[in-house]
């Protein structure tokens, strides 16, 4: 179904949820998709901390957790560079356009077109500085380096809406100018403008000439005014209908919502997400093209089989007819001869049949039924590869409906501190911290390795920084299970090594700074004191662990307590395709545990991106 953007006038309602936000900061940008982007600001406002913009037409506040792709585009990585941790000055709507402008220190701007297409536009002044699509259009160019130009516009700003300033707006619009046109640039787009062609029992093309004006400015007027009280419309369970405040004409049963941005997101994401896939219409493609050709094959071999059948069941006067087109002699069936190539052209039962002269009439009715057996054979093997598309093809549709359940929005579940990073509880219960990169291996010495803590690395440059939380005594077992996962998530995995020496000392050994007179590199770490060594094997198991918080999915060596698990090697195989492997067995293996206390995992522990996520860096191979 067709989503129904927002209008003007709802906008109008929007910014005062959205005005909230100014004096907040813009945390991170993403683009959910080619149309949709999230700005996660804080502090957060009711718990809500992210604003979907979506340029089809829509802007609302959510509490929800939108999936974000692993990387970024170019243009959100431009928005990052200006925008991220800006103060937001002010939210405003241009007029009664669809247009939204964010304002942040230093005269930068963001102005967000919710119209033809939709557009995101940063700014800084007037000029552009980057956009998400380049337009042009009558008057103006979006485009980096162009000014800015609004849309024209007979609202610098939102009037005031009395009854008899509409009266003298109205009044100076031209007489031939129709109603819906009107109303649609008051802001008043559908289902706003059946209200009032309800209300006043007249058609949308009606001339602005042919109306009382002073009846259409109450109307008018009375729905400017009204205040906020989102609602939403439903048939059955589907919602078919939002606005800002109750409409008389749409009769559905009926929720009200506390902010208007509530109403849009349950609207909008009720209508579900839509995916394009290349690879789905290209394989519809080839099977459009393998029946047609399959329905050729089969008509070629059902003629040439015809021809067969014609040529044996009158096989005395074709053979009469080759013998007098040997001599030189007419014959009533011979059409003409090509002497050069041997081939006679005979009338048969109204149809003309190509004959190889050298060649008795048995022979020649052979060679066609050859033609048609190898015919019949091609559209049998066509039959095989269009069983093997519409396999792949359900293959695919059947991850991407995956996918589409992955990437719907979930309500933001509570994530520990340690979630950011890698991490694993051991056989005795203790905490293991594991970097991602240089800037997470900084982050767990310098905020979250106390003294007594173990640290642990790779015996090698490019390794994660690992960290055994110790609370009282810390037993061999979880010390060498913390040495596994050091070894495990470095460049050892990468190089397809199956083991590597690990060191480990205490916290309190473990410096970001060089003596004087020292060089540190960059990403390294200062260490003091013996170091203890470890051989570690290179394997992990990806699966279910139990935690305070429920089930979450991690990454650990094979012996770490786990509900399930599958486990992994350096190997051959991408990630992306091991994770398919992986999350296949997780839930085969998840189906035969019966978990106490009817605790369940998550839908949204299991997706793709966790267990790519939660992997080395390098190819695996999956233990079976």
């Amino acid at each position: 179904m067709k989503l129904r953007g927002m209008t003007g006038i709802e906008i109008s309602h929007t910014i005062n949820e959205l005005r909230r936000l100014e004096g907040g900061f813009i945390k991170k940008i993403y683009n959910i998709d080619g149309n949709s982007f999230s700005l996660l600001f804080h502090p957060e406002v009711d718990g809500r901390r992210e604003i979907v913009i979506d340029l089809r037409g829509f802007i609302f506040l959510t509490k929800l957790k939108w999936a974000k792709p692993q990387t970024p585009s170019s243009f959100v990585m431009t928005l990052r560079k200006h925008l991220e941790n800006a103060r937001i000055e002010s939210i405003s709507q241009l007029g009664l356009e669809r247009i939204i402008s964010f304002e942040f220190p230093r005269g930068m701007r963001l102005i967000v077109e919710l119209f033809g297409g939709g557009n995101l536009i940063l700014l800084s002044g007037d000029e552009i500085v980057a956009s998400q699509r380049r337009a042009e259009y009558r008057g103006r160019t979006v485009r980096t380096g162009e000014i800015y130009k609004p849309p024209p516009s007979p609202w610098k700003e939102i009037p005031s809406f009395s009854r008899e300033e509409l009266t003298g707006i109205l009044g100076r619009i031209p007489p031939e100018e129709k109603v819906w046109k009107v109303l649609t640039g008051l802001g008043l787009g559908p289902p706003y403008l059946n209200e009032v062609l309800l209300k006043l029992k007249i058609d949308a093309e009606v001339k602005i000439s042919d109306l009382d004006l002073e009846k259409l400015a109450d109307e008018i007027s009375d729905l400017m005014s009204r205040r906020t009280e989102p609602t939403l419309y439903l048939d059955g369970e589907e919602i078919v209908e939002y606005s800002a405040f109750p409409l008389s004409h749409l009769e559905y049963d009926r929720a009200r919502r506390d902010l208007l941005s509530d109403a849009i997101e349950d609207y909008y994401k009720s209508k579900g997400i839509s995916f394009e896939d290349e690879r789905i219409s290209s394989l519809r493609r080839e099977i459009e093209r393998q029946i047609s050709l399959k329905e050729e094959y089969e008509r070629t071999y059902a003629q040439l089989r015809r021809i067969g059948d014609t040529i044996l069941s009158n096989i005395h006067e074709v053979e009469e007819a080759l013998g007098r087109a040997r001599s030189g002699e007419e014959h009533a069936l011979v059409k003409r001869v090509d002497w050069k190539s041997g081939k006679v052209i005979i009338s048969l039962e109204g149809e003309e049949i190509q004959l190889d002269i050298r060649r008795s009439a048995s022979e020649n009715a052979s060679e066609y039924y050859d033609k048609a057996k190898k015919a019949r054979e091609k559209a049998l093997r066509i039959d095989k590869a269009l069983s093997n598309i519409m396999e792949r093809l359900k293959q695919i549709e059947s991850s991407l409906e995956e996918r589409k359940l992955e990437l719907s929005p979930k309500p933001r579940k509570r994530e520990r501190w340690y979630e950011k990073f890698r991490w694993f509880y051991t056989s005795s219960g203790n905490l293991v911290i594991c970097g991602r990169d240089a800037q997470t291996n900084s982050e767990i010495v310098s905020k979250y390795m106390d003294d007594k803590d173990l640290f642990f690395h790779v015996d090698m440059p490019g390794g994660a920084v690992v960290v055994l939380k110790v609370e009282g005594e810390v037993d061999q077992r979880s010390i060498e299970q913390a040495a596994v996962a050091a070894a495990s998530f470095s460049r050892a995995w990468k190089e397809g090594l199956s083991y590597a020496d690990v060191y480990y000392v205490k916290g309190e050994q473990v410096s970001k700074h060089a003596p004087p007179g020292m060089y540190l590199p960059k990403g390294s770490f200062y260490i003091t004191g013996k170091r203890n060594y470890l051989r570690a094997k290179l394997e992990l198991s990806v699966g279910i662990q139990e935690t305070q918080d429920g089930m979450k999915l991690t990454a650990a060596p094979p012996d770490a307590p786990f509900i399930c698990s599958v486990r992994i090697r350096p190997g051959s195989m991408s990630k992306e395709e091991a994770a398919i492997r992986i999350k296949n067995k997780l839930i085969e293996l998840l189906s035969n545990v019966k978990i106490g206390g009817g605790v369940e995992v998550p839908a949204d522990e299991l997706t793709l991106d966790n267990i790519v996520r939660s992997m080395p860096p390098g190819k695996v191979r999956v233990e079976e």
